[in-house]
């Protein structure tokens, strides 16, 4: 197979009407292909910081040595498949995403004010949703999926009068009914000809 600079991507987010990461409540459908997403009704997230969004997979092995203590096999003992990113907004969702859906609460603007928000850092778990990561890069497309996930980890809120006040967290994902965690999509944005 040659080379091809289709197969290229460069990860910008796709956020032309929302942000470019959602949230809607778990699920074990698994979309076929990129197009058999529905982001309906899906919670948008926000802006994310410079460094974007990172997928980390981690494996741990057992090695099993013979009688001469030659390595001869390695079984997988532990998978975690973790995302991480920082919000670059107060915006409710990211708020919810790093507080928990439970301690963040909106009042309406009114006449008198704006939009309110109280939230409360405490130590509750955070709520396992169904997740989605949306780029473009022209007609290039990835989505990242998890289907269960969790946000496990969350970082230090810098106030600082050199920079923005963000919301660094850290995905957990967990298996779906078939043992996946995470799934990444694709579209090289090249149609056929005979199409």
């Amino acid at each position: 197979m040659s080379v091809n600079s289709k197969n290229v991507f460069v990860g910008s987010p796709d956020q032309a009407t929302t942000g470019a990461i959602l949230t809607g409540e778990e699920t074990d459908v698994i979309p076929e292909t990129i197009d058999d997403f529905d982001f309906t009704g899906l919670d948008e997230s926000g802006y994310v910081n410079e460094d974007g969004v990172t997928i980390t997979p981690t494996e741990s092995t057992e090695t099993i040595r013979d009688w001469a203590l030659n390595v001869i096999r390695r079984i997988l003992t532990e998978f975690d498949g973790t995302i991480a990113w920082t919000h670059l907004e107060l915006s409710v969702g990211a708020l919810k995403n790093y507080m928990g859906d439970d301690n963040v609460e909106v009042s309406e603007a009114t006449a008198a004010h704006g939009t309110q928000v109280r939230a409360a850092i405490a130590g509750t778990v955070r709520p396992i949703k169904s997740w989605y990561f949306k780029v473009k890069d022209g007609d290039r497309r990835i989505v990242v999926f998890v289907p269960h996930g969790q946000i496990t980890d969350r970082g230090e809120i810098p106030l600082s009068a050199s920079g923005a006040v963000t919301l660094p967290v850290t995905l957990s994902s967990y298996p779906d009914s078939s043992g996946k965690s995470i799934y990444i999509y694709t579209d090289d944005g090249v149609v056929s000809a005979g199409a």
